[in-house]
């Protein structure tokens, strides 16, 4: 982390990486690898090019530099100050990098989720509360490690195999008011579609075969 970074972006990193800790759609394509051997160094970039963004929108002090490590370079921002991104803007910037880094369209509304809580812990940042980035993190270390349960569908007929073998009933009431978007229903990664039934339980679907 840059040790010139402001406090508001400190502080709004902290939050970030939590919230996107806790996006189960986030989670699995990381898990799985859908972005290749580099997805995690992707999540970091993801919360990089977020808070560049947000940054833009700062006073111009001095230079600023994102509180992350760069998994590519991070575009460069006109010196003037830019208008603050609202929730809009950060769901469609986040189902089109999850579309184009991990190859996984979103339907379940959990882009939208993450956005609107994106702009609260960058407005709360700006008044120095730091109560919600507390909160997600502790949220966010009950499920590290842990994955949204998901199982293979057997009569899909294909050979995709589940390679977390061991989701323990635990992870049912971890995140709190985070259970709630247990549904990452995608449409499509690499054939691949995420189905989550009543009770929460996600199954792994192969459309079509090779």
């Amino acid at each position: 982390m840059a040790s010139d970074a402001s406090p508001i972006s400190v502080l709004f990193a902290r939050g970030l990486l939590a919230r996107l800790a806790l996006w189960p759609a986030l989670r699995i394509a990381v898990h799985q690898n859908w972005g290749g051997p580099q997805s995690s160094q992707k999540q970091r970039w993801l919360a990089g090019v977020i808070t560049d963004e947000f940054e833009a929108s700062l006073p111009p002090v001095s230079a600023s530099l994102t509180a992350f490590d760069s998994y590519q370079s991070a575009p460069v921002h006109p010196s003037h100050t830019l208008s603050e991104p609202d929730t809009e803007y950060i769901e469609t910037m986040l189902l089109q990098i999850m579309d184009d880094e991990f190859e996984v369209a979103l339907e379940d509304g959990s882009a939208f989720d993450v956005a609107r809580d994106v702009v609260r812990l960058w407005n709360d940042a700006k008044e120095g509360k730091d109560g919600y980035v507390n909160d997600l993190e502790m949220q966010a270390d009950r499920v590290k490690g842990k994955m949204p349960q998901y199982e293979v569908d057997a009569g899909s007929g294909s050979d995709w195999e589940d390679s977390d073998g061991d989701n323990e009933d635990e992870s049912g009431s971890d995140g709190e008011d985070y259970g709630k978007e247990v549904v990452p229903k995608l449409l499509d990664h690499a054939k691949e579609v995420l189905d989550t039934d009543e009770d929460g339980f996600t199954t792994v679907k192969r459309k079509g075969g090779r």
